[in-house]
């Protein structure tokens, strides 16, 4: 036997020895038996260094046996009961184990160890009542075990029983085992109870042993906002900011209060004070810069975008911020240069890419959107949001076919994009596969049911067809009311009621279409068929004569004009 062997050995019997309550051997002439011990039986002894013995070697079957031997001749020992339970657990036998166990527990109800290795059996069978049940019988034994009030918390959460998580939280505190994480989620499951007294109580505690911790400052403004003290709130942000100009939370809620107060000044005076304090952070910058933007201050927007790519000439934020306001203001040129130089600084920055396609497209250079979102999905290929771009694009030029591909590609990466439904549901409503358009009209309503635009396509695809025209009026109406100057719906709705025969109101909102869509050639068709429809064919003819001036594909008109001159 090795030396490693003989010391673990030996260390095993004086925990047999101490557990069955049995005093050390001494050497004398016969064993002295008392009314409070009882001499250990050697086979006991023997069997049990044994079973340690084949333990150590993995032979956990001989392991067994041993250990059951030894209780054949000590029935005294909590020890070799556990030993035989960690047997059967290593063998995989854990009912046998769980029936061992609750055996000891019965024999040895303040054993500690006994109790946890029951737990442990309940915790990996998922018996959460049990193992519960086990946990707090130990921590009445030893209210001072860390370990078992952890797997209480666990069980507790799974519940979704917080306020017992919370409890348990606060005895590990008291424990002197807390630290700022602790203080913080027990103090946030009494806030969300709205039991004020207990977050405050912790709260101070968190800011008395950790103020140079900003989530000390966060808590106490969270708790006043709680309360509905958005003054008191505002205080602790500042009382944050000054400990540390680098609390940039507390920054970014106070600002986030005055914005929602529309208290520009003080949100900007701010951001200056901080930026005045430490110039080194271009994130205060671009906030800056952000707050005249939503103050529609444009030009010192724009400036203090400038500003910042001065400083910072190698952050790619600043261009991006700057070709942002540009695209606002139509300024094409100047988006496409700052959005450019965004990408070369940050080629891993999707939103850039994303916003020159903008650029482009708005600018009617359809042909370079195409180009650029083709490079855009070869460097982002799981990006759902740039497949549907490019498919859009491709739609436009009317390349359908390449179209369709990026636009399933773009709903095989988010069956939930709403927007890829609607245009490959046009796509398909065009070729007339009518089963596929409708199918994705419908899947695309469900998750965006409110959706004017879904609602204005599929109410003028049924239409067209001229079916199902009262679920058609109906969807029709609602993206009217959801936008009521949006020419095509109002064209949409005025085309339902031609469909129906009310050829006055259809006239009424087709008007209205055509005052607002103006170069639209089918609005004008449109209404120059409800002018048919009314007898005035003079009105007609005018009306499609327009239509053909802005299309000058649709050979059909010219056959309506012949035909009424007739």
């Amino acid at each position: 036997m090795t030396k490693s062997l003989t010391y673990i050995v030996i260390i095993s019997l004086i925990m047999f020895i101490r557990c069955a309550g049995i005093k050390p051997l001494v050497q004398q002439q016969k064993p002295v038996v008392t009314p409070d011990s009882t001499p250990f039986h050697p086979n006991a002894v023997e069997r049990f260094i044994q079973g340690c013995v084949n333990e150590l070697r993995n032979d956990h079957k001989s392991a067994l046996l041993n250990f059951q031997e030894a209780l054949l001749y000590d029935s005294s020992s909590a020890t070799i009961y556990n030993k035989v339970a960690e047997q059967y657990i290593r063998l995989k036998k854990i009912d046998s184990a769980e029936k061992f166990l609750q055996t000891a527990v019965n024999r040895f109800p303040e054993n500690i160890d006994t109790r946890r290795m029951l737990a442990s059996i309940y915790w990996m069978q998922r018996d959460l009542v049990r193992a519960e049940k086990e946990f707090n019988k130990i921590l009445e034994l030893n209210p001072a075990d860390v370990e078992s009030r952890n797997f209480l918390i666990t069980i507790y959460i799974a519940r979704k029983q917080d306020l017992k998580v919370a409890d348990q939280y606060e005895k590990i505190i008291e424990l002197g085992f807390g630290n700022e994480e602790l203080l913080i989620k027990a103090g946030d499951i009494y806030l969300n109870n709205q039991l004020f007294s207990k977050s405050e109580q912790l709260f101070k505690i968190l800011l008395n042993e950790y103020p140079d911790d900003e989530r000390s400052f966060l808590a106490m403004a969270k708790l006043s906002l709680a309360r509905g003290d958005t003054t008191l709130a505002k205080q602790w942000y500042r009382k944050g900011i000054e400990t540390n100009i680098d609390f940039q939370t507390c920054v970014e809620e106070l600002r986030d209060i005055y914005i929602t107060q529309k208290n520009w000044d003080a949100a900007i005076v701010l951001l200056k004070q901080v930026i005045e304090k430490d110039e080194s952070k271009i994130e205060n910058y671009l906030r800056l810069g952000e707050l005249y933007y939503q103050q529609q201050d444009t030009s010192a927007a724009l400036v203090q975008f400038l500003r910042t790519v001065e400083l910072f000439p190698e952050d790619f934020r600043g261009y991006f911020s700057l070709g942002r306001v540009y695209f606002q203001q139509a300024e094409w040129t100047a988006a496409e240069h700052y959005l450019k130089k965004s990408i070369a600084l940050n080629q891993r920055f999707e939103f850039g890419w994303i916003w020159l396609g903008f650029v482009y497209v708005r600018a009617n250079r359809l042909q370079d959107a195409e180009d650029h979102y083709r490079k855009a999905v070869e460097l982002f290929p799981n990006t759902s949001r740039l497949h549907y771009f490019m498919g859009s694009i491709l739609h436009q030029q009317k390349k359908s076919e390449e179209a369709i591909q990026y636009l399933a590609k773009s709903l095989e990466l988010d069956q939930e994009n709403v927007d890829a439904m609607g245009a490959l549901a046009m796509i398909y409503d065009d070729k007339k596969i009518y089963h596929k358009s409708d199918s994705l009209y419908q899947e695309a309503l469900k998750i965006e049911p409110d959706d004017p635009l879904l609602l204005n396509n599929y109410s003028y695809s049924l239409s067209v067809r001229g079916i199902n025209l009262e679920e058609a009026m109906e969807m029709s109406q609602r993206a009217v009311a959801a936008d009521s100057t949006n020419g095509a719906y109002l064209d949409t709705l005025g085309w339902i009621y031609f469909k129906m025969g009310d050829y006055q109101t259809a006239r009424k909102y087709i008007s209205r279409a055509a005052e607002v869509r103006d170069n639209s050639a089918e609005v004008w068709e449109h209404l120059g068929d409800v002018y048919e429809k009314l007898g005035d064919l003079e009105s007609a003819k005018i009306y499609w004569k327009k239509s053909l001036e802005l299309d000058s594909s649709r050979s059909w008109l010219l056959k309506k004009m012949n035909e009424d001159e007739f």
